[in-house]
C-alpha cells in the first residue's frame, strides 16, 4: 500500500479522495496547514505528497519548493483549481512532479499518483544489501557481515528499531515491547542504551545515518 501526504484545506475534498484512493491501495494522511505537513514529513515516511496551492499560512508553492529542497527524492504532485499557466511554470521550477488542475476525474489523479511513484521506484535503490540484518535465532546483529558486540537490551531495542524502520518508536512503545528493559525505566535508561547502540554502529548523533532522535518522543532508524 502507498503512504501519502494530502495537504488541503477543503474538508469535502479531503474525505472524497481518502474514501476513493482506498479503494486503490492508496493510505491518505490528511492535514490543512503547511506547518502541520513540515512537522509530519519530519517523524513519518511517505510515498508522495499530494499538494494544494491556496493553503492559510503559506502559499502552496513555497510549501513545495520547501519540501523538495528538504527532501528532493520525495515526489509532489499538485492539486489545485488554479490552472493559471504561470503557476504551472513556477510549480515545475520548484521542484513539483506533476500538475493536474481541478476539477479533474479522480481514476486519472490515481493514475498520476501510481505513475510517479513507479518512476521513483525504478530510480531508487531498494534493491541494495541491508547493511545490517537480525539472526533471531542467535540473537545477533550483523554490520556488513560483522556481528556487533551487543548487550540483550542493545540487541532488542536496534532489532526493533530495525523492524520499524522508517517510523517513529517511542520510547514508552520500546519499554513495552522489550524483555530487556523493565517497566519502571525511565526514559533516561533508553537513551542510555540507544547511545551505546550508535556509538557500536558507527553512528554520529549530530548527523545521523542510522538512527534519529524524534524529540519528546523517541526514536527512527533511518537507514537504507
Amino acid at each position: 500500500m502507498s503512504r501519502i501526504l494530502m495537504v488541503e484545506d477543503d474538508a469535502q475534498i479531503t474525505e472524497l479522495l481518502e474514501a476513493y484512493l482506498a479503494k486503490y491501495g492508496i493510505e491518505v494522511f490528511s492535514v490543512s496547514l503547511p506547518r502541520v505537513a513540515l512537522e509530519k514529513l519530519k517523524i513519518e515516511q511517505y510515498d508522495l505528497v499530494l499538494l494544494d496551492l491556496g493553503l492559510p499560512e503559506m502559499d502552496g508553492l513555497e510549501l513545495c519548493k520547501h519540501i523538495k529542497t528538504d527532501y528532493p527524492n520525495l515526489p509532489v504532485i499538485i492539486s489545485t483549481a488554479r490552472a493559471d499557466v504561470s503557476d504551472k511554470v513556477v510549480a515545475f521550477d520548484v521542484g513539483a512532479d506533476d500538475y493536474i488542475a481541478k476539477p479533474y476525474e479522480p481514476r486519472e489523479l490515481v493514475a498520476r499518483i501510481q505513475a510517479t511513484i513507479k518512476r521513483y521506484d525504478r530510480f531508487s535503490f531498494h534493491s541494495k544489501e541491508e547493511e545490517f540484518k537480525v539472526d533471531k535465532v542467535k540473537m545477533q546483529i550483523t554490520q556488513e557481515g560483522e556481528v556487533l558486540d551487543l548487550t540483550l537490551a542493545e540487541y532488542e531495542i536496534f532489532s526493533l528499531l530495525l523492524e520499524k524502520k522508517h517510523q517513529v518508536v517511542s520510547r514508552e512503545f520500546i519499554v513495552n515491547s522489550i524483555n530487556a528493559v523493565k517497566w519502571q525505566s525511565s526514559d533516561r535508561s533508553i537513551d542510555v542504551i540507544i547511545s551505546r547502540i550508535r556509538q557500536k554502529i558507527g553512528d554520529d548523533i549530530k548527523n545521523p545515518r542510522y538512527i534519529k532522535s524524534i524529540r519528546g518522543i523517541g526514536y527512527k532508524y533511518i537507514g537504507a
